[in-house]
């Protein structure tokens, strides 16, 4: 008897032993299962984030690139340009009418645009052996220079030049001209085009430009 009831209790006491530790293993499985779900929601949730994040760059470099393409396709004088352009215009086409000086200066703004000549406006009047009174003697070099030999002409010259800068500079269809007292080599060429006349001056384009 004394045996029986010794198995009896170790069996009892076996099986209290297993109950608890299956009591104590069952919660895990929940746990686990909690813990998988939070990690992917953790994981959709970063996910979206990034995929955001990336959205938001996309956006800001999409506004950078039309930011660009904005301001290169506004010309921003400097005092130097605003110069060169009104000496340029006094120099070249005094004696033209408001519309054949205008005509000047689209070329002057047609050469900026251009990939065969520099990209700002002083480069372009100064490039060498373009317009020749920048290095013929006798001409005027400087705005008090060209203002002292013809001030009226000046004043008139300048003002178109500031309402011409204030109404867009835009460039016109021609890249070269010359007067029509010379003919120059260039201007038989094939790759030249000529536009039009006006004034004193023959305009071309040049059809590799």
């Amino acid at each position: 008897m004394g045996i029986a009831v010794q198995l009896t209790t170790i069996l009892v006491a076996c099986s209290f032993i297993a109950g608890c530790a299956l009591n104590e293993a069952a919660p895990s499985q929940p746990m686990a299962a909690q813990q998988i779900a939070s990690e992917g929601a953790n994981k959709l949730r970063d996910k979206s984030q990034a995929s955001a994040a990336s959205g938001v760059k996309a956006s800001a470099a999409s506004v950078v690139s039309e930011a660009k393409v904005c301001k290169d396709s506004d010309y921003v004088f400097s005092q130097k340009d605003i110069d060169a352009l009104i000496l340029n215009a006094f120099n070249e086409a005094r004696g033209e009418s408001n519309a054949g000086i205008l005509a000047v200066l689209g070329v002057t703004m047609a050469r900026v645009g251009s990939a065969c000549y520099p990209d700002t406006v002083h480069g372009v009047v100064y490039q060498r052996k373009q317009f020749s009174w920048t290095w013929q003697r006798g001409t005027p070099r400087t705005l008090s220079a060209a203002k002292a030999i013809e001030p009226k002409t000046y004043a008139k010259v300048k003002t178109l030049v500031e309402n011409y800068i204030a109404q867009g500079a835009k460039p016109n269809g021609s890249l070269l001209y010359h007067a029509k007292s010379v003919s120059p080599s260039w201007s038989r060429s094939a790759s030249i085009e000529r536009t039009k006349v006006m004034g004193s001056h023959i305009f071309y384009d040049h059809r590799r430009c």
